[in-house]
């Protein structure tokens, strides 16, 4: 499930920075995958157990990357210029109140996020909604003397680059890099997430793999060429990547400015995403980087400036190679999160009355309403109500079991589920691959014969509870 890649052989990193970079990422945020391209070709891939290098997870604003390389199509095509005023584009959806201060907003300030908006409204906002997105969105109050001038992070306005792509061109984003930049990579059929009006999300909500990232940061590298051919605009790939505003709060990370929807620094430019997502490209080496995860800190890319530049610059003797090498190759076959707590593998004393007995729990941010837990072997077999559907899955003894939960459903398919108990309680882990989230549950029955039940995800949009931990119960049907 796991999937490995290391070559080396041809050339001059240093094994032993390498496999320190890996232990410092891991001991600092939670990645899921990581792809390394130096030179043009991969030499570094891992993923952390129970997640994958081949199945795609959804980006948050790493996904701006292409709504920025769409908008650079438009504009070196004339369709498009960034001086424009963006309500020129959008009026029909103009609601009949608004602030007339959007009249002064450029396709530049939207590009650059400077478009004085007093609330990011992020896909969690846009969710909300059931239809008119643009309008919702253009009903929005703006901060008139910040417009042009200072950083407002809004996704609001990579929504608006889309529709207005989608006009110009007469396609919408993911047509166009499909046709002009997918396909022609390689990449396979990309999937990217729409509006109730069926225009790409623009801000988030594009399905990648880390090793479909590192191919396009490698293209931007690259300058837009690939295997010969002029993919993307040169000076458009030049433009987007210079510093442009400042990131309030940033000064001190290794990006320090906002670009065209992309981030930059004085090294590295990269597209970031929530949670800890990466397209990174070095500017003065060879050296390309994605990197998908479900972190709450966002240190990946400073971690990987520094540890890349090290296995570059630092020669790593030759008669220490090999077993570098090998120093390295047991690393990244040890990439795995954290089982589940506990020591047993079959239910002892108290954690006896929470098998083979339905259970109705109370509401809990996953929307389980039942569950009837049997114990299979080395397995355990879970039957759940989750929101109204009947879903049946396994979970593995400090062994990650995938599931597919929902396979008519690309944005949360799969479903690795780990467990273990200690005398009292049962521990469950379970990786929503298809997304950055990694949850774990506990339950155990209490004196009254009722379930008690908590739950801790990795990284979530929710208003946090303490300790990141959301409690809830459940009665046993029968007792």
């Amino acid at each position: 499930m796991s999937e490995k890649f290391i070559k080396l052989e041809h050339t001059d990193l240093n094994p032993y920075k390498l496999a320190e970079m890996l232990e410092v990422l891991e001991n600092t945020v939670e990645l899921h995958s990581i792809s390394v391209r130096y030179k043009g070709e991969p030499v570094l891939e891992g993923a952390w157990a129970p997640f994958s290098l081949d199945d795609p997870q959804m980006m948050h604003s790493l996904s701006k990357i292409g709504t920025s390389i769409c908008v650079g199509f438009a504009v070196t095509e004339g369709k498009l210029h960034l001086e424009d005023k963006f309500l020129d584009y959008v009026r029909e959806d103009l609601p009949e109140n608004y602030d007339e201060a959007l009249e002064e907003v450029t396709v530049y300030d939207l590009l650059t996020m400077q478009a004085g908006s007093k609330e990011c409204c992020n896909n969690v906002w846009f969710s909300r909604l059931e239809k008119d997105w643009e309008t919702n969105w253009l009903k929005q109050p703006k901060i008139r003397e910040d417009i042009g001038k200072a950083f407002h992070y809004d996704s609001g306005c990579s929504y608006t680059l889309s529709r207005i792509v989608s006009k110009v061109m007469g396609e919408n984003c993911l047509s166009i890099m499909q046709k002009r930049v997918f396909d022609k990579m390689g990449l396979g059929k990309i999937k990217w997430l729409t509006s109730p009006e069926g225009h790409n999300t623009g801000g988030w909500g594009m399905y990648l793999t880390a090793r479909q990232i590192s191919a396009l940061a490698q293209l931007l590298i690259q300058k837009g060429n690939w295997n010969g051919e002029q993919l993307v605009p040169a000076e458009w790939v030049e433009e987007m990547s210079k510093q442009r505003v400042v990131i309030p709060g940033d000064e001190k990370k290794a990006l320090t400015h906002y670009a065209y929807h992309i981030k930059a620094g004085k090294e590295i430019f990269a597209a970031e995403g929530a949670f800890g997502q990466y397209l990174i490209c070095f500017r003065d080496l060879p050296v390309a980087i994605g990197i998908t995860s479900g972190a709450r800190e966002y240190l990946a890319a400073d971690i990987c400036l520094k540890y890349m530049k090290e296995a570059v610059t630092i020669p790593c003797p030759e008669e220490k190679r090999a077993e570098g090498q090998k120093y390295l190759e047991a690393k990244i076959n040890s990439l795995s999160l954290p089982q589940p707590e506990g020591r047993f593998r079959t239910p002892k004393k108290a954690a006896e009355k929470l098998f083979d007995r339905e259970m109705v729990f109370t509401e809990n941010p996953r929307k389980i309403e039942c569950a009837k837990i049997t114990k299979e072997g080395y397995r355990l077999k879970l039957e759940l109500v989750i929101d109204g559907e009947k879903k049946e899955l396994y979970a593995g003894y400090k062994n990650w079991k995938q599931n597919d939960l929902y396979p008519e459903d690309f944005t949360k398919r799969y479903h690795c589920v780990a467990y273990a108990m200690d005398e009292d309680a049962l521990y469950l882990s379970v990786g929503l691959i298809n997304t950055s989230y990694r949850e774990e549950y506990c339950l155990w029955v209490n004196s009254e014969d009722k379930v008690i039940g908590t739950w801790r995800p990795n990284v979530t949009y929710l208003p946090e509870e303490p300790d990141l931990v959301w409690k809830f119960t459940g009665e046993f049907v029968n007792k």
